[in-house]
């Protein structure tokens, strides 16, 4: 990938990596940091493989160095991380069989939203993806905020059975 792509995923989660980071440490100084440092591994891996989900890559890396962060303050205070901690901060890093799943449950996930009808995709990305209300939706397609709505319902019908199978 070249530099101009990575640039673009920067812009484009920088902010929510630096959020979730400054969430967990409550230190924005360290969060930017640790960002940085999450950029740098997804520039390194990109080298080497190819990445499916760039967002979840990042998201994984940025667990992954708040976990080694606070590992690190701990030992330099020399305070030995208690049981309690230990044990939140390694489940909430998946095993490569959970990670696997993951992957698979995503695939399908992606496949189901793209063989849904566009009407309903659209109205679904805004929501998920974008955020935005039904009414934010109904101006913006020129529709009825209950058409959004209806869409929206159908779309979410779409995935539970797309998921069961």
């Amino acid at each position: 990938m070249s530099g101009p792509d990575l640039k673009a995923l920067y812009l484009a989660h920088r902010g929510e990596i630096q959020d979730y980071l400054d969430r967990r440490l409550r230190c924005k100084e360290t969060a930017a940091d640790l960002t940085q440092d999450t950029f740098i591994r997804l520039s390194e891996q990109m080298s080497r493989t190819p990445i499916a989900n760039f967002r979840a890559y990042l998201f994984s890396s940025a667990r992954n160095l708040f976990i080694d962060h606070t590992r690190r303050q701990a030992h330099r205070k020399g305070e030995p991380l208690d049981l309690q901690t230990t044990r939140s901060l390694e489940q909430s890093t998946p095993t490569l069989e959970q990670a696997a799943i993951a992957n698979q449950q995503l695939t399908v996930l992606n496949d189901v939203i793209q063989n849904m009808p566009a009407s309903c995709r659209e109205v679904f990305l805004m929501v998920r993806v974008e955020g935005l209300t039904y009414i934010e939706i109904g101006q913006r397609l020129g529709i009825p905020s209950k058409t959004a709505y209806s869409r929206m319902v159908k779309a979410l019908d779409l995935l539970k059975i797309g998921m069961s199978e």
